[in-house]
Order: C-alpha cells, then structure tokens, then sequence
C-alpha cells in the first residue's frame, strides 16, 4: 500500500481537527475509560501551526485514502520537531505508521534530530518511537522532574502523569553539541 504526505488545505482543516481528536481520544478512553483521566491535543494547535511557516501539516494517505495526519515543526539547524502523529483506528497493526514515519524522514532528507512527546500511558506510541521509528528516550517528566521550567505550558498538566521525550540522531557525526 503506498503511503503520501499530502500538505492540507484550506477546506479540510475542521475535518482535520475532529480526526486528531478522535484519534488522541481514542488511546484516552482505551487507557482510562473516560476522557477526563488526561488531556486531548487542543484543537488550537492545528490553527496555530498553519498560520506559523515553521510547520508543516500533511494529511496522510494509505492506497489514496486519508490514513491519519502530522504535523511537523521545522526548528533550524537540522533539528525537527514531530508535533502530532495520528493513524486512524482502521488502519492500525497494518504497518501505515511505519511507513508514514519513513516518508516523513524521506521529505525532511535535512534532518540531523528528530524530537517527539508521548504520555507515559501511550505504551503503543512508546513501542512505536522505540522499535519502530529507532527514536530514544531522553527524558522523562514526571511530578519528580529536576526542573520545572524546562516545560512548555503544555506540558506543564500533563507532568503529573508523566511524560516521555524522544530524540532520533540522524547522523551521528553532524550530532549537535
């Protein structure tokens, strides 16, 4: 099945947004049973990378149908950020995930890091990064990290029930310092 980054329009932007959060929600409910046990990707966060020229928002598409979306932020320096992953329901243990982080890493051949953030609950996604995608674990937050300020807002409520953060080296001789 060929698997494509298409860059969104305009006009699928809401249909986007109810995708990613059905598909976030979805590993919620599958973990806690109810979706006030943790917090959901704000809607807003799509907006705001399609207004900034530092992302890139692609839906993703499996045999020509919308498979999932990401959404990508350029840092500079080699460095990128993989801000949102999403593979619809139907689509998943049939290897699409996979094959959507190889055609992301072939449409940024530039990067030197990769960086990403899962919950400590999300144990498919943390299998995922790991075994998958060859990312590693860097850093955990917890209630019991050392530095509080070293979080973003957004992940200032999710401290508490933990959080990982994932780097991939590229190319270990152009490794930052």
């Amino acid at each position: 099945m060929n698997i494509h980054l298409r860059k969104i329009e305009d006009h699928e932007v809401p249909l986007f947004r109810r995708e990613m959060r059905s598909a976030f929600e979805q590993g919620v409910l599958d973990r806690f049973g109810t979706l006030d046990a943790a917090p959901i990707p704000p809607e807003n966060e799509v907006d705001e990378a399609l207004k900034d020229p530092q992302f890139d928002v692609f839906i993703i598409t499996a045999g020509g149908e919308r498979a999932g979306g990401t959404i990508i932020k350029k840092e500079g320096g080699g460095r990128y950020s993989l801000d949102l992953l999403f593979i619809f329901k139907e689509f998943l243990n049939k290897k699409i995930g996979t094959r959507a982080w190889q055609a992301i890493e072939s449409h940024y051949p530039d990067a030197v890091v990769w960086e990403t953030f899962t919950p400590y609950f999300e144990r498919r996604n943390i299998h995922f990064y790991l075994h998958k995608c060859h990312f590693r674990i860097v850093e955990f937050y917890s209630e019991f990290h050392r530095e509080e300020q070293d979080l973003t807002e957004e992940f200032k409520d999710v401290k508490s029930s933990g959080f990982f953060r994932f780097e991939k080296i590229m190319d270990h001789s152009k490794e930052p310092r």
